[in-house]
């Protein structure tokens, strides 16, 4: 199983480039496959959503967000071997033409290490904000982004005619160095966003909080829209993401961890943005982490 470590975009963790030039090398050295990123846009001051199995909003740090776009540009140029992932990007704020370039500039800096985690995500609030975004609507504006970027990444000229958005044939001939594109994970929890992941992603961006027996019903709808789709079940992937809390021992993580890639994960990644104020101590928790996991 692959391992992952998440930049820390919430938080206090980042005050420079160079720092977090730093910590990217840093973690690629330590023998860490992918270096992941969130997404935040805004938190809403008075916010009504509450993140999926906690009881409360975000804790205070939650209110210094980065740019994950910007961050991954820095992970790209600090690094050589790490792929670069998103759990998850919010698509909903761009508008598709220029989501398409941006993530396929991506690829080309990587030298083809990117690829997108994308989710309907959680903030209704963050949602309301957005004059581009529909609540009631998202599922289908997902799935149409998802087609857009397919058709950028394989075609040129380029052209687009949906219910969402129109785009006359145009040049791109800026091309991702992987074919086809950056590969496409998808996040979710619910009925339809695991058909989503079966129709069109990579892989599927799960969640540990999970119990066993929701997690294999919501695997086998993926693979069953697979099927329906034409695709092969057994290519597609899954990647579990870890949100550590404070006092988590890097044991008990470690244990996770090995239970994560029994079940038959591809690859797991951790968050640890919470416990860890600085990237010192961040890039020290995760040297203790994968020191405890050559069994993975």
């Amino acid at each position: 199983m692959k391992l992952g470590f998440a930049l820390p975009l919430i938080g206090p963790a980042i005050s420079g480039a160079a720092g977090l030039s730093t910590f990217c090398r840093g973690i690629e050295d330590l023998g860490y496959d992918t270096l992941w990123v969130g997404d935040r846009l805004v938190q809403p001051v008075d916010m009504h959503s509450v993140y999926p199995g906690k009881e409360q909003p975000y804790p205070p740090q939650m209110r210094r967000y980065l740019d994950p776009v910007l961050l991954w540009t820095v992970a790209a140029t600090a690094t050589r071997r790490v792929r670069l992932n998103a759990s998850t990007l919010s698509t909903f704020y761009w508008e598709p033409p220029h989501l398409a370039r941006t993530l396929t500039t991506l690829d080309v800096l990587s030298d083809g290490r990117l690829e997108v985690g994308v989710g309907l995500g959680w903030m209704k609030d963050e949602h309301d904000i957005s004059r581009s975004a529909d609540w009631h609507r998202r599922g289908r504006m997902l799935d149409d982004v998802l087609a857009f970027l397919h058709a950028w990444w394989t075609t040129n000229p380029v052209s687009w005619d949906s219910e969402f958005f129109s785009l006359p044939p145009v040049h791109a001939d800026l091309r991702p160095v992987q074919t086809g594109g950056p590969p496409l994970w998808i996040g979710g929890t619910s009925e339809a966003a695991m058909r989503r992941v079966g129709r069109s992603g990579t892989g599927w961006l799960g969640v540990d909080f999970l119990p066993d027996e929701v997690a294999d019903r919501l695997w086998s709808l993926a693979c069953e829209a697979a099927q329906e789709a034409g695709r092969d079940p057994a290519a597609l992937k899954k990647a579990i993401r870890i949100n550590v809390e404070p006092g988590t021992s890097v044991e008990s993580l470690a244990d996770k961890l090995k239970r994560i890639a029994e079940s038959g994960a591809d690859e797991a990644f951790v968050d640890a943005f919470a416990p860890f104020p600085d990237l010192t101590q961040l890039l020290d928790f995760a040297a203790q982490l994968i020191a405890h996991t050559d069994q993975l």
